[in-house]
């Protein structure tokens, strides 16, 4: 009998498989151009490069096949059911989540059981999305649902962070101060955003056609790249006239890269300066294997439209499609002062040339990085009043969404 579940040989096992995809080829193709640089400069030296390359052949080929083998062999254990389940601890289920980010997209169209599906999860479990399940994942369920959307290489655990200093999550100041029901997303972050776009304005769907009472309103929170995933969505809901997108009341972006992220562009742009060298093409090739997710939060996409048949390696965050956003709710754009990964202007969806991702959103900036973003204190309170319908106090911005975001506090 065998088990499609994934295990911790899986982990394993596509680590194996990208050493060999990646590393082993990276470190080939860096000897062979420094091999070709120093028989180069020999008189004659056609002979020995011969023998030198038929030894390093066989020596390559031999670690490589031995990494194959290996990653075969943990396969095969674990799809029989060796090893301890991935989703068994929080370390081993982010770890899950951090090589989809990487390779999720290669997993995703290999059919690997290491891919991450995109389901509702509740207490660190999967929640079937029908009437039954809805129900027994959410005894209390209310008519009003807010859906919390993750970032890169994070996962619905991710919205805990430093929850003990805290004291409180998200879920806890909307359970106890609004009329909400959190529930939270977990997916694949290696895919294209508009393909998790697509899948998540399915979900909704689902979840307000199967939903316990009958939903009336509809929150959407994103960090980072859950925001692109968020617009995208309703992006997609909008294009197949989905039911679900007349009752969206808030859209809330934490750290969203609107018009791309900083990270990632100094990746690529690193990448462009190792291609120059033969020796270091290697390493920019290996740089350069990032998977659709990273490459889309370069450029800001959240439509198919924007990278389809696109050599997205070689442009900078050019082509951003206007997305229309819902005219009835209310965006709210929030930046981390300290964030190393995404621009307060990214996060503000404003360009320098006056253009914005979305003109009647507020724009907003706490104290703090990134990964806090996922849990603050004072978005905590704004948070409840934007899904309260109150404008909260502080929001600084909001009358002039065309310029970056001020800190709290000051004018």
């Amino acid at each position: 009998m065998t088990s499609t579940a994934p295990r911790t040989a899986h982990t394993a096992a596509v680590a194996f498989g990208y050493a060999d995809d990646v590393v082993v080829r990276c470190v080939r193709e860096v000897h062979d151009a420094v091999a070709r640089r120093v028989f180069g400069r020999w008189w004659g030296g056609h002979v020995p490069k011969v023998a030198h390359d038929a030894v390093a052949s066989v020596a390559y080929a031999g670690v490589s096949g031995g990494l194959r083998g290996a990653s075969r062999g943990l396969r095969r254990l674990a799809d029989r059911g060796v090893g301890r389940s991935v989703e068994s601890t929080p370390r081993t289920r982010l770890l899950r989540s951090a090589v989809n980010a990487l390779v999720g997209d290669r997993l995703a169209d290999g059919k690997d059981p290491y891919a991450l599906p995109m389901v509702l999860r509740s207490d660190g479990a999967d929640v079937v999305p029908d009437g039954a399940g809805f129900a027994r994942a959410y005894p209390a369920a209310t008519g009003e649902v807010a859906v919390l959307v993750h970032g890169l290489g994070e996962n619905d655990d991710s919205w805990d962070f430093r929850a003990q200093r805290h004291g409180r999550t998200y879920d806890d100041a909307l359970h106890e101060q609004t009329a909400a029901t959190p529930v939270r997303l977990r997916y694949n972050t290696g895919r294209h955003v508009s393909d998790n776009g697509a899948e998540l304005s399915d979900l909704l769907a689902d979840l307000v056609a199967a939903w316990p009472v009958p939903v009336t309103r509809l929150h959407l929170v994103g960090h980072s790249m859950g925001g692109l995933v968020v617009r995208s969505a309703t992006a997609h809901g909008v294009a197949g006239r989905a039911a679900w997108t007349e009752i969206v009341a808030t859209v809330v972006c934490l750290g969203t890269p609107h018009l791309g992220a900083a990270m990632e562009r100094a990746a690529h742009a690193g990448s462009r300066v190792l291609s120059a060298v033969p020796e270091s093409l290697p390493f920019a090739t290996v740089l350069g294997a990032r998977s659709a997710g990273i490459v889309d939060l370069r450029h800001g996409y959240v439509t198919r439209d924007e990278w389809h048949g696109q050599d997205l390696t070689a442009r900078w965050g050019d082509g951003r499609l206007a997305v229309a956003p819902l005219p009835h709710a209310t965006y709210h754009f929030v930046a981390a002062a300290a964030d190393l990964i995404v621009s307060g202007r990214s996060a503000a969806g404003a360009g320098r040339g006056g253009a914005v991702v979305v003109a009647h959103a507020s724009a907003s900036r706490v104290p703090g990085g990134h990964l806090g973003l996922l849990n603050h204190p004072r978005i905590a309170e704004r948070l409840v009043g934007w899904v309260n319908g109150r404008p909260p106090a502080l929001v600084t911005g909001s009358d002039h969404p065309h310029s970056t975001p001020t800190q709290e506090g000051r004018p």
